[in-house]
């Protein structure tokens, strides 16, 4: 007798093999069998027309602190996530003594965008180690699994106080750094997370920790891992603003990669407009590591980053000095320059030609997202320049006559990142690539909210695009981050494994519609974004999403290393 059997899907198993129709069943939590089952069930769902997946592995959150009020870490739980990664960029909530809660919380304040009277009201602080958050977590309902790592920036604070942000670590300080990461990877975190990133801040104005560290700190804390023999490094790191600091960041993920002798995920790889080659180069310098035999990663967002805005009254153009001098005129002094035909040749030539900035400069990346007037409507999702081939007219009079139509309230839509889709291609598809930097749990009052990451990859560029099959894909959100962390039960359908299966309709499988809720603690607002064509997720053999409705079940765990 089975618990459950999921009958007649088509089993995609993770192992990016093809896929084939059959049935899975589930016994205590685990996969029982595979293939054609005909014994009985308390449950049997019928899956037939149906992709059946392992669980989605979300391995860069920043659900830390939300695991506390929220334990379905919502959205992602509506979008076939069963385990979730916290700890990432080197912010966690401990180890943390009584008198640096403060401090950690500024942390996530400034450089997550969260509202600190929500951390400060839904944070229970229980502990002061890592294995004690552990064992905290272990005692709250949890709807998602949760793996987690050791961040260097608590690890830093609880080991020097405020000196942390002010100089370097001594001897004996770094010493008692590596007794706090040796704690944490005996109790059970999948590795240590740092982070040099040098935009990142604390609420307070002073970097993060992490950014004081010197190289022999990071070695020696990276070594800890390695003995360890399980887990991995995570390291962000932000943008190469200068040769010095490319040289830095280069020698740290050498020494990192050298020290642990296990897995890096080190850098963030998108295709940017503003820098369109430098993909090039940070994927042919992660091969170059593989090349020479190390566990060398990168991550990159599925996620196209899109800005959206209009002519009365964003600023998203001010990047272009042409269009900056409009800004500061009045609404009527505006309307009159933009039919001016020596001012629209201006920001003709300053819209496509100049140094980098951040927008794409590319008239066929600028879309009409929402028209002010109903007769425009049959604009809405042509690009300019398909605009203004149809209208034959120049890019800029097919962009301002349709604004100048509306009083400059037409809604466009440009894209940043991921726009070039050879480049995502060879980005995705690329084995040292882990698919996701969802950041879910952070930045909270975006518009444009991390969940989703999987949603759209086997949505927008698998069955739209076509960047590849969804075996492949499946494998890279899966069984790839499941092995590279060492979440060695999970990330396949195996006889034995664990539980944790969605699944989807690969024909209608979407992103819904941002929404704006005030559900954080002392109702602060948050934007969040559900899913579409998702039918089921389970989770360590229990049904916790059903048709988009939480089931009332809470099946997850807290996932330890062993």
């Amino acid at each position: 007798m089975y618990d459950l059997i999921l009958k007649g899907g088509r089993i995609y198993d993770g192992s990016g093999l093809p896929s084939f129709n059959g049935d899975v069943a589930i016994r205590d939590g685990k996969v029982a069998a595979i293939g054609r089952v005909g014994e009985a069930a308390d449950r049997v769902i019928d899956v037939g027309g149906l992709a059946v997946a392992p669980g989605i592995i979300d391995f860069h959150t920043h659900f830390d602190a939300q695991l506390w009020w929220d334990p379905l870490a919502s959205t992602s739980n509506e979008h076939g996530v069963t385990t979730v990664v916290t700890g990432n960029c080197g912010l966690t909530l401990a180890p943390c003594k009584p008198e640096n809660r403060d401090a950690l919380i500024g942390t996530f304040v400034r450089v997550e965008a969260m509202p600190r009277a929500s951390l400060e009201a839904g944070i229970p602080w229980q502990w002061t180690t890592h294995g004690e958050y552990l064992t905290a977590l272990d005692r709250q309902p949890l709807g998602l699994n949760v793996a987690t790592l050791i961040g260097h920036c608590a690890v830093r604070q609880h080991a020097m106080g405020e000196a942390c942000v002010e100089r370097e670590a001594n001897d004996s300080e770094i010493g008692a750094m590596e007794e706090l990461v040796r704690h944490g990877m005996a109790a059970g975190a999948f590795g240590f997370s740092t982070n040099s990133n040098q935009t990142h801040y604390r609420e307070d104005g002073k970097p993060v920790p992490s950014r004081f560290s010197s190289l022999e700190e990071i070695a020696r804390l990276c070594r800890v891992v390695g003995q360890s023999q399980r887990g991995l490094v995570q390291f962000t790191h932000g943008a190469f603003a200068t040769p010095e600091h490319v040289a830095h960041i280069s020698q740290w993920y050498d020494t990192i990669l050298q020290e642990t002798r296990r897995p890096l995920i080190g850098e963030s790889i998108r295709h940017r407009w503003s820098e369109p080659e430098l993909w090039r180069k940070q994927l042919n310098d992660v091969e170059t590591r593989a090349r020479q035999g190390y566990a060398a990663y990168a991550m990159t967002s599925t996620r196209r980053s899109l800005r959206r805005w209009t002519l009365k009254d964003g600023t998203r153009l001010d990047i272009i000095p042409a269009w900056k001098k409009l800004s500061a005129l009045t609404l009527a002094e505006r309307t009159a320059k933009l039919r001016d035909p020596a001012v629209r040749a201006e920001l003709a030539e300053e819209t496509v030609n100049g140094k980098p900035v951040d927008f794409s400069r590319r008239w066929d990346l600028i879309v009409v997202k929402q028209a002010a007037r109903k007769e425009n409507r049959i604009h809405e999702g042509k690009s300019i320049a398909a605009l203004a081939g149809e209208q034959n007219k120049a890019p800029i009079d097919a962009l301002l006559d349709l604004a100048l139509a509306e009083d400059l309230e037409t809604s466009f839509e440009d894209s940043t990142t991921q726009g070039d889709e050879q480049a995502v291609k060879e980005i995705f598809g690329n084995p040292n690539v882990l698919l996701g930097q969802s950041d879910a749990g952070a930045h909270v009052a975006s518009g444009n909210p991390g969940f989703g990451y999987a949603t759209i990859m086997l949505g927008y560029w698998v069955r739209d695009r076509k960047l590849m099959s969804l075996e492949d894909a499946i494998k890279k959100l899966t069984f790839l981050p499941a092995s590279i962390f060492g979440i060695h039960d999970r990330g396949l359908l195996r006889r034995g494994l664990a539980a944790d299966i969605f699944v989807f309709d690969p024909a209608t499988i979407d992103l819904a519609a941002p929404a704006k809720v005030t559900d954080l603690p002392q109702g602060a607002p948050r934007f969040i974004q559900g899913a579409k064509g998702i039918h089921y997720t389970i989770v360590n053999g229990k049904v916790l999403m059903d048709n988009g409705a939480h089931s009332g079940a809470y099946p997850g765990r807290v996932l330890r290393s062993n």
